[in-house]
């Protein structure tokens, strides 16, 4: 398993908490307001307009606890587990060897999670879901905590909400729970995740009623989970010299809590691990309980060590947030040098007239329209190994090859007076390729469905047809035919002679809990492609849609000005036109609150 091997490369991460009834908050310990004493310091973020306090009224969940493996126990020893700046033995975060973990599976029918405009402005939305988490129990300098080390949910509005606002490193899953807010006894409670049966639970028995009291003490302790991303990260260039990580206080109001027994059974892949985590799937307690949760959420910091890091590598924090199985056979089969991560990209590109009005409010901080024109532009990957760039994990195989879609939607913007493109937002319909989009770059991405033919195959005559939609909001429908005329690179898509085409990217689009501690980041990145075939389209006919979330029908106007089609290969560097001394620069605090509370649907929904 991975974490048997994770002392020479691979991973049990730091994955963080998780957000709502699983047990991912705790209540009030005050874990960190000492500052100095144990290397942490707080923060309540206080005037950025984000709610503090998230309540989910009547919370079903399944509490168990389980005894924690060796190989984790191990890992804990040489640090990186969990998301630790320093090594355990110097002030980091250490396993609690008499501890064990939490095991949580709940159903949340009442979670504003969502918003249906502004943030505290508009109407807040119920965002129903699942949630599986497992919580290791954490001690630093005596005092007791837990971090949720790995989290699966069946939505993926509460997957983002949860990752970048919470912390919680929560993955996309087909989740089978009882719906009936009586006791499921005899059901069965299912989870997998792409191919992978993490978790059966069958056998359910009621065995007597238990304490209320006492079945709140299960949320008593803090929740001490990563960061962002961006913050974990900047130390290593010494952008910063602090690491942030939220902290979840809960006050846990338990209505029915009973006893009871179950059969665990669970398989493993090479990315979900659940089964490798525990030394045995009998539990040691089990409860159903019905539950009330109001969840308070800030940032604490710590100083990352020069002198005592953890001693696991880096992978051992990002592995278990992002990754997960492969499902698909595609493969690169001619493989060429230098070796480029995204092969074999079918791209359609349309250049579009711009309503510069209703594009501003939604651009960051310090950024400014710089055109006319944008660009949307849609590729599938056949495939695209995300965790491979330039072939640096291996040159000569996919190490996580995935076949996916994805619609760029890009504008022309200027910051300093330097011209870039932005991706204000990017559509897709892999998870994997979202989270590792967000969490290793800041791209702005969102699930949905797509559908992307070509009739007959792509090449001269073929007719096109492109269909997008998300959480049943239309969004794109293109039609065109792509010609036998030829055509030359095209800037943002293939063309980079022009300093303007490099991207842009906010890393990363996190909530704004403290402005002190943790504020995104400008990153600078320009693309190289390796061009097969560039076609001109015709006849196209675009339909946009104009909902909050997604109003392209107010960004743009009319039909394209000029569309063609690409197949090319694709890797990404970073920007050697940009002057070192921006990358990984603060964008404004005084105006982040304001402009993420207004690009939230955007960003999210």
């Amino acid at each position: 398993s991975m974490l048997q091997r994770s002392a020479a490369g691979h991973s049990a991460g730091a994955i963080p908490g998780q957000h709502g009834s699983m047990g991912l908050y705790a209540a009030a310990d005050d874990f960190g307001a000492s500052g100095s004493a144990i290397g942490i310091n707080s923060g309540i973020g206080s005037g950025t307009g984000v709610p503090s306090v998230q309540s989910f009224r009547d919370v079903q969940m399944l509490y168990l606890r389980l005894p924690i493996s060796k190989a984790v126990r191990e890992q804990a020893m040489l640090g990186g587990i969990l998301g630790e700046s320093r090594d355990p033995n110097y002030g980091g975060f250490q396993l609690d060897e008499s501890g064990t973990a939490q095991v949580k599976i709940a159903y949340f029918p009442d979670a504003k999670l969502g918003w249906s405009g502004e943030v505290g402005v508009s109407t807040p939305e119920n965002v129903p879901h699942h949630l599986l988490s497992v919580q290791l129990p954490m001690v630093q300098r005596g005092r007791k905590s837990y971090q949720t080390s790995y989290a699966l949910t069946d939505d993926d509005l509460a997957m983002m909400i949860y990752r970048m606002g919470h912390g919680v490193p929560a993955k996309l899953a087909n989740i089978s729970f009882p719906s009936s807010s009586v006791f499921p006894a005899g059901q069965t409670i299912n989870v997998s995740r792409r191919g992978v049966n993490v978790l059966c639970i069958e056998r359910l028995r009621d065995v007597g009623k238990a304490d209320l009291r006492e079945a709140e003490e299960m949320f008593s302790h803090p929740e001490i989970d990563w960061g962002t991303p961006a913050s974990n990260m900047l130390p290593l260039f010494g952008k910063a010299s602090r690491v942030t990580y939220k902290k979840h206080v809960t006050k846990a109001t338990v209505k029915v809590a009973r006893k009871v027994t179950a059969s665990l059974s669970a398989s493993e892949g090479e990315y979900e691990l659940f089964k490798s985590m525990f030394s045995s799937l009998e539990p040691l307690e089990s409860y159903w309980l019905q539950v009330d949760l109001d969840v308070t959420t800030s940032l604490v910091s710590a100083t990352p060590s020069i002198f005592h890091p953890p001693v696991a590598p880096w992978s051992n924090v990002t592995d278990w947030r992002w990754l997960g199985e492969v499902v698909t056979d595609k493969r690169e089969r001619d493989i060429q040098v230098p070796r480029l991560a995204y092969h074999n990209g079918d791209v359609i590109w349309m250049k579009m007239k711009i309503n510069k009005d209703k594009v501003a409010p939604y651009l960051p901080p310090g950024l400014k329209v710089a055109g006319d024109e944008g660009l949307l532009w849609h590729v599938r990957w056949q495939p695209a190994d995300v965790s491979n760039m330039w072939g640096l994990s291996d040159p000569f195989a996919d190490t996580m090859p995935l076949e996916y879609n994805e619609l760029w939607v890009t504008m022309p913007v200027s910051l300093r007076g330097r011209r870039y493109m932005y991706p204000i937002m990017m559509l897709l319909d892999d998870d994997i390729g979202l989270v590792s989009g967000h969490d290793l770059i800041g791209c702005p991405k969102k699930l949905a469905n797509l559908t992307f033919t070509f009739s007959p195959r792509p090449g001269p005559s073929s007719r096109v047809f492109l269909e997008v939609s998300r959480r049943g909001r239309h969004v794109l429908r293109v039609k065109g035919q792509i010609t036998s005329h030829k055509q030359r690179p095209v800037f943002g898509v293939n063309a980079h002679s022009d300093p303007g085409s490099d991207i842009l990217w906010l890393f990363s689009q996190q909530f704004p809990w403290d402005l002190a501690q943790d504020l995104p980041r400008f990153l600078f990145l320009q693309s190289v492609e390796r061009t097969y075939d560039q076609r001109e389209m015709l006849d196209v006919e675009v339909a946009l849609g104009s909902s909050a979330p997604e109003p392209l029908a107010e960004w743009f106007s009319g039909q394209p000005i000029t569309a063609g089609y690409v197949r090319m290969d694709q890797d990404w560097a970073p920007s050697l036109r940009t002057p070192f001394a921006m990358q990984m620069e603060a964008i404004d605090a005084d105006e982040f609150p304001a402009w993420w509370k207004r690009a939230f649907p955007v960003l999210y929904m």
